[in-house]
């Protein structure tokens, strides 16, 4: 029983929500009926594939390309964007393996109202390190069609597809490490924890780790969702993911998390790999930084804790394993890093510094407008950098891509390796 301050907190919250009117939906923020398809156990990945290409391609059509033809702008036609949400395959058809060389696989689950994009760079990398290598990107149930298809998403059917992603790889790959962003690092422990005498893991890769939401009122979100549909509703312009976010996302998130912090919960005995900015808004980085210390094994872990200067975001204490490293790239304009940068290479197309699409939503009219088109009158950091939305006279984009990525790949491949 929650002491009778959260249960006072709680009554207050939801008279609040209860006496609050929300604007009219969009056809949006509504179930498309053409939601991501879970599939049926031994159902070969192709199929799951294109069940879910078809998913997202009448979701998409129906709800914004209907209307224009590109309607996430110049460059980005139907099938580009249902290509950035869907689930995939890659691997090396340029040149046979040798019989004797090791073939490892990689499941890459993306985070909450995201798609496969955000860690597709991250597989693409992976790729090119082991030639070798089979990987694997799941569409978590509830994304990658449109926001109102977060409303009816269950954390267990997350669950379900993480499993059916593993066992696509039984009998084809030599041992299988599980690539977590954001709530899919959760759904790897999660994993992990239910099957520790899978042969077939070999370790955790976790970027931007989620292992508790950083609001401190994330336990009521199973009880506001009876009241409140949203959290925060946007246009939608982004053709990678969702920019709406809702109260029944927030919601099982919680409800797949909430365990993981136990100080009970027995550590892991897998090799461990985590990655992450001390100045996440997002999630919790001190859980996930307590996990690492103590639910992991010391000899077989790494993580790279992003510190900014401006913030002083430093661990609250080390542990074997853990290095802290500087976030700043003033060469980049980068000044913290964020939660949805870790993931993402500078040359990203979409993301990247260069790319086609910045994280401004938290900006309205011209200031939005400025951080959009003007280069040189932003910075990129985490959403607490400077105050009221500025840094240093510049307004902050939120940053979408890691300056520092090419020497987390390499920390990561020689992780897997063992030779760091």
């Amino acid at each position: 029983m929650r002491g009778a301050g959260q249960q006072a907190v709680m009554l207050a919250f939801l008279t609040l929500l209860m006496a609050c009117t929300s604007a009219t939906d969009s056809p949006l923020h509504h179930p498309s009926g053409a939601g991501a398809w879970i599939p049926p156990p031994q159902t070969p990945f192709a199929d799951y594939i294109r069940q879910n290409e078809e998913r997202i391609r009448q979701a998409l059509t129906t709800h914004h390309y209907a209307a224009q033809p590109e309607p996430f702008g110049p460059g980005y036609p139907l099938e580009r964007a249902v290509a950035m949400r869907a689930p995939y395959e890659l691997r090396n058809a340029a040149a046979p393996c040798p019989q004797e060389a090791a073939r490892p696989g990689f499941l890459l689950i993306h985070g909450l109202t995201d798609s496969p994009y955000l860690l597709r760079g991250v597989a693409e990398s992976l790729l090119q390190a082991f030639p070798c290598a089979l990987l694997r990107g799941v569409l978590l149930p509830g994304h990658g069609t449109v926001p109102g298809d977060s409303l009816d998403m269950r954390h267990e059917d997350w669950l379900r597809v993480t499993e059916y992603g593993v066992d696509s790889f039984r009998g084809e790959v030599d041992g299988l490490y599980l690539v977590g962003f954001s709530t899919g690092t959760s759904l790897s422990v999660r994993y992990a924890d239910a099957h520790r005498d899978d042969a077939l893991l070999r370790g955790l890769l976790m970027l931007s780790p989620a292992l508790a939401a950083r609001s401190e009122s994330a336990w009521l979100s199973p009880y506001a969702r009876w009241f409140s549909r949203w959290l925060g509703r946007d246009a939608e312009r982004d053709a990678a993911r969702y920019e709406s976010f809702s109260m029944n996302a927030g919601a099982e998130f919680y409800l797949l998390t909430r365990d993981l912090s136990d100080p009970d919960f027995p550590p892991l005995q897998l090799p461990v790999f985590m990655a992450g900015s001390g100045d996440d808004t997002t999630v919790n980085m001190e859980v996930a930084r307590e996990f690492f210390c103590s639910k992991t094994p010391a000899q077989s872990r790494r993580m790279l804790w992003y510190s900014a200067q401006a913030t002083g975001s430093t661990p609250a204490v080390t542990c074997e394993g853990l290095q802290v490293v500087p976030a700043e790239a003033p060469e980049q304009r980068v000044y913290s890093l964020s939660h949805t940068a870790i993931s993402v290479p500078p040359t990203d197309p979409h993301y990247g510094l260069d790319g086609d699409f910045a994280l401004c939503g938290h900006f309205r009219d011209a200031d939005y407008e400025t951080c959009r088109h003007d280069p040189t009158a932003t910075v990129y950091g985490e959403r607490n950098l400077g105050e009221g939305g500025r840094y240093e006279g510049r307004l902050v984009r939120r940053g979408s891509f890691n300056p520092h990525y090419e020497a987390m790949l390499a920390d990561m491949v020689c992780f897997i390796q063992g030779t760091c």
